[in-house]
């Protein structure tokens, strides 16, 4: 991926979930289901300014995290990065190319979660409004393409992204 389209998926889904939160404030009714069981079923209700609040804090703070995360990887301690031959890639002088790699996994995997994070606000907003109390059928298809991104992604990060080729003496 080049430089640049990591901080701009990044900064476009953390845009579009912050939208999404001021557009929540502006419809939601005074009664909002803020949390829902397995089936999708609303088990738990709160004042529409608590659920704008828990979605405004959700929101911020998952994508300020991968923003601090994505940021700290240029000058954070090696010593907690964990990446497959993290040693090589050292004594290879290539730790500003592993840092570069660090950042862009870290903002890609920071512009999923905003996607789930952004439809989990919109799934609400629609759960709340239809008077059905329950999640949209979308939420489950949106969470489990997530699922399977991310889990797709950190197989590829672990078993390609940071493989070196071995250094022939």
């Amino acid at each position: 991926m080049s430089r640049s389209a990591a901080p701009l998926a990044f900064a476009v889904t953390t845009a579009a979930a912050v939208a999404a939160v001021v557009v929540a404030a502006a419809v939601l009714p005074e009664r909002v289901p803020t949390h829902f069981g397995a089936t999708g079923e609303a088990d738990d209700w709160s004042s529409r300014a608590g659920a704008v609040t828990f979605l405004a804090l959700l929101t911020t703070g998952v994508a300020g995290m991968f923003a601090a995360f994505a940021r700290g990887a240029a000058r954070m301690s090696m010593e907690w990065v964990n990446v497959p031959h993290k040693q090589r890639w050292i004594e290879a002088g290539l730790e500003a190319e592993l840092r570069r790699r660090l950042r862009v996994d870290l903002l890609l995997f920071g512009a999923g979660t905003n996607v789930l994070v952004l439809a989990t606000t919109l799934a609400t907003v629609q759960a709340a409004r239809s008077g059905k109390d329950a999640l949209p059928w979308w939420w489950f298809v949106v969470f489990a393409l997530w699922l399977v991104a991310t889990t797709a992604q950190a197989v590829f990060v672990h078993r390609v992204r940071y493989r070196l080729e071995p250094v022939v003496r």
